[in-house]
């Protein structure tokens, strides 16, 4: 009779232990899975921004458009250019003249 006892409670023991263990495994395998659905979402979102960014870059009619539109307002904006005013000036010899002295 007290063997029938031990059986049932060694069988007992054993069902909660493989219950616990595949517990364990489940919830091991759920946070698995919700890093790996948290690593999706993040890579979707790089992903979004990327092609929003090739879309950009990627648009040559756009790109030629603002640069267009950049070159024309910096046109109005520009001051005329002065005349270059170098070959009117005398040019001094003072500097040869010094270094001439001191040799």
């Amino acid at each position: 009779m007290f063997f029938r006892f031990g059986v049932a409670l060694l069988l007992v023991v054993l069902i909660s232990l493989a219950g616990t263990a595949l517990e364990k495994r489940n919830l091991e395998l759920k946070r698995v899975v919700s890093r790996q659905s948290y690593r999706l979402e993040i890579l979707q979102e790089q992903h979004a921004a990327k092609r929003v960014l090739a879309q950009q870059l990627g648009a040559p009619g756009r790109l030629l458009e603002q640069a267009d539109a950049e070159a024309s307002s910096s046109e109005k904006s520009a001051k005329p250019p002065r005349p270059d005013r170098s070959r009117d000036r005398k040019t001094r010899n003072n500097s040869s003249a010094a270094r001439g002295k001191s040799l």
